[in-house]
């Protein structure tokens, strides 16, 4: 995964509309404070490479990562503007086209560009593979294909449980793409999601995406008794049921 840590909060979309691409975190700072880092983290990587000679390139791809981490708007649009598509460092790429669906216009190109490259240089980038997966269905009207299903298998592949965002965002996927997803591939993301009943805050995301199945005709109970776990201690709270219901009821 690329240095920019989690997916932000998952934004759940009412019924019909299109699922937002996946989007990580990034944290703010005043400028002085990235600077401050920049510097820092500079400083150490040069005693790294001092101290270390054959780490130099792994520490220069980090310095190129840090800094990118930090650009802002138009520090991003300079270097989407540039040649990197030969960049051999997975994070920097998977950054790249990351900050490149961040952008007030998002460049769809130079993200799915990004993000191919992100899977080649590395197929375990479980953020990439989902990221093509979202892009791969835009590509094609909306409309979810092979492409789109093998992205989303191989982030399941990569990433089965390793990030309850990314987790989160897989399941709404699904569930917005219901009617084009094979069946065995509905019944994992209800297996991983699962997960989400047991770590987090993720009580109103699960009783959201109830309302969200139920509306479109998704079994969605049914799918999830079918979860099998060595033990189910809560269930979702039905107070955060009434809630999402509510929210959902046109006032």
């Amino acid at each position: 995964m690329a240095d920019s840590t989690s997916f932000n909060q998952i934004v759940v979309q009412s019924t019909g509309a299109p699922q937002a691409a996946p989007v990580k975190a990034r944290r703010k700072t005043s400028r002085l404070g990235k600077a401050a880092s920049v510097v820092a983290w500079v400083g150490l990587m040069a005693v790294g490479i001092g101290a270390v000679a054959p780490l130099s390139h792994f520490a220069m791809d980090e310095i190129h990562n840090r800094l990118l981490l930090q650009a802002d708007r138009a520090g991003i649009e300079d270097t989407l503007e540039k040649d990197w598509s030969q960049s051999t460092s997975p994070d920097y790429v998977e950054t790249l086209s990351e900050l490149a669906m961040q952008l007030p216009v998002v460049d769809t190109g130079s993200a799915y560009v990004a993000a191919s490259r992100a899977t080649e240089l590395d197929d375990t980038r479980a953020f990439a593979w989902a990221q093509l997966a979202y892009l791969e269905t835009r590509r094609a009207s909306g409309k979810v294909n092979e492409a789109s299903l093998n992205a989303l298998t191989r982030s399941m592949d990569a990433c089965p449980l390793c990030s309850e965002e990314l987790i989160a965002w897989r399941f709404n996927f699904v569930l917005t793409n219901w009617y084009s997803i094979p069946d065995p591939l509905r019944r994992r993301a209800f297996e991983q999601a699962d997960l989400l009943r047991w770590v987090g805050q993720n009580t109103e995301f699960l009783a959201e995406m109830r309302v969200k199945a139920r509306k479109n005709g998704i079994p969605f109970d049914a799918y999830r008794a079918a979860v099998k776990t060595p033990a189910r201690t809560w269930d979702i709270d039905p107070s955060a049921i009434a809630n999402a219901e509510a929210a959902a009821t046109p006032g």
